[in-house]
């Protein structure tokens, strides 16, 4: 079974990205650790 703090984490990232997009910025560093991560908590 998942853990629903992953469920949490995946959607407050989105959100973080979204907010990123519309400001026309990137935040390299927390995309690739997101990247790295989320294949190990996705369940």
């Amino acid at each position: 079974m998942a853990n629903p703090r992953n469920g949490d984490f995946y959607q407050d990232c989105s959100m973080y990205f979204e907010f990123l997009r519309k400001e026309g910025r990137a935040d390299y560093d927390f995309e690739d650790e997101y990247y790295f991560t989320m294949p190990a908590i996705s369940g």
